[in-house]
């Protein structure tokens, strides 16, 4: 599922991500012991993600007739931003990356967080956002290749895998930076139709009394 994104729309992300960056910790993942990043690479990190999120948008949107408020505030440092999108009161993440990848990942660190606050993300997307390697820029292009739900992602599912700190991600020679859980792209849920239909019909199940298993 292919959306393009109109160049307004990518300055509009481009102004709030450098800005975000102004005020963003230079470490991911909560890991201390994580090489530091650079505000350009901040703000590169932060575009990947916030067009990823207008790209769900804009599929809700021309797809569905169905609107999604987007977060464009600023916030100050020690504090976040709630979860990526909200609709019918189902909470949503929404995963940026560039072409290459073959993992959705979802950090344990983030989801206890999430768990702390009850908020826990109920619906997990995937956006694959185009990408120019000579520039480092954005294409304008955004694939929303899959989504799956939270109870997807627990110990005992023996759906998602567990994927450990310091260790390669399968298939890839790049190390893990945190502990995550994995799915691989080709085992995402691709049904839209259906995901919309019951985010719209029905309500979200209760996750404040979830089990916080990631607590470690």
């Amino acid at each position: 599922m292919q959306i393009i994104l109109h160049q307004e729309e990518i300055n509009q992300c481009k102004v709030f991500s450098n800005r975000c960056a102004e005020t963003q910790q230079a470490i991911e993942f909560g890991q201390r012991d994580t090489k530091k990043r650079s505000i350009n690479k901040i703000a590169r990190d932060n575009l990947i993600g916030k067009l990823a999120e207008v790209g769900f948008a804009k599929l809700l949107k021309n797809g569905y007739e169905t609107h999604v408020d987007l977060d464009f505030e600023y916030y100050p440092r020690g504090m976040w931003d709630a979860n990526d999108a909200c609709i019918n009161g189902w909470l949503v993440d929404v995963k940026g990356t560039r072409p290459g990848a073959e993992w959705l990942l979802v950090e344990w660190n983030k989801l206890h967080f999430r768990a702390k606050e009850k908020k826990l993300p109920h619906i997990f997307v995937m956006a694959i956002v185009g990408w120019r390697r000579e520039d480092d820029t954005p294409t304008g292009s955004v694939s929303m290749v899959g989504f799956c739900e939270l109870d997807f992602l627990t110990h005992d599912s023996k759906k998602a895998y567990i994927l450990r700190k310091g260790r390669k991600l399968p298939g890839k020679n790049r190390t893990l930076q945190a502990d995550n859980y994995g799915v691989p792209i080709r085992r995402l849920n691709k049904d839209w139709d259906n995901l919309v239909a019951k985010i719209l019909r029905r309500k979200p199940p209760d996750t404040s009394t979830y089990p916080d298993p990631w607590k470690h």
